[in-house]
């Protein structure tokens, strides 16, 4: 399935959860990213994606870099109205360029992808997006120990079998506020208190995090929105 209005981008779109209006999400597989990508690459790439992209010392990491960054300037374009070619994506001026989250005037975006998905949402207001598959137990148990005090002791009372998934949730709820925050893993990540229950706590004055549905299970996502 193609993106609707995205030059065949390969992916679906998933469901805006309730307070991110205006907003847009993707999800997508590299299996099918990585053979279209590779038609439209030579056409929309500049040469500083090129170079990053040559850079890379392993074919599969090449593929995969090509394949998301053909995604985005797809999905950017058509919320532009413009050619993939055409989209000028720089680092945001600021902390957050420093930290080396991108930008592109007159619309926000985030990027994330996991084993063979990939996520990207994009929207008017700020917002950071995470996806990460569900580990193993033992990394869901390293995961968990850099997290905040109270969501580490909620997620050891959760039955052993649930449990690398709900570290998971906390996770991506997490990183989606750090990446929009624009600081990534720079802020400890036990600092914010985003919690390990069925809703998302809001640590943070002036963004809401929200979980994502419309996933396979062995993935989990995230969206952070800057609040009204």
């Amino acid at each position: 399935m193609s993106v609707p209005g995205t030059s065949g981008a390969p992916g679906a779109r998933l469901p805006v959860p309730p307070g991110a209006e205006g907003a847009a999400l993707v999800h997508a597989r590299l299996a099918r990213l990585v053979p279209w990508a590779r038609t439209v690459a030579p056409a929309w790439l500049d040469a500083a994606e090129r170079a990053r992209r040559d850079r890379l010392r392993r074919a599969a990491d090449r593929d995969a870099f090509e394949a998301r960054r053909c995604l985005l300037r797809a999905v950017l374009a058509a919320r532009l109205g413009t050619d993939p070619a055409a989209v000028p994506i720089a680092p945001l001026p600021g902390p957050a360029g420093r930290h080396g989250k991108p930008g592109v005037p007159g619309v926000h975006f985030s990027l994330s992808s996991s084993g063979e998905h990939v996520l990207l949402a994009t929207g008017p207001r700020e917002l950071g997006a995470d996806l990460e598959t569900v580990p193993s137990l033992a990394a869901a148990r390293q995961v968990a120990a850099v997290l905040h005090p109270e969501e580490q002791r909620a997620l050891a009372r959760v039955r052993r079998g649930r449990r690398a998934r709900a570290t998971t949730v906390v996770w991506v709820r997490k990183e989606s506020l750090l990446k929009a925050m624009g600081t990534g893993l720079s802020r400890d990540p036990a600092l914010d208190l985003v919690g390990a229950g069925p809703e998302p706590a809001r640590p943070v004055p002036g963004w809401r995090t929200l979980d994502l549905e419309g996933l396979p299970r062995t993935v989990r996502a995230a969206l952070t929105v800057r609040a009204d």
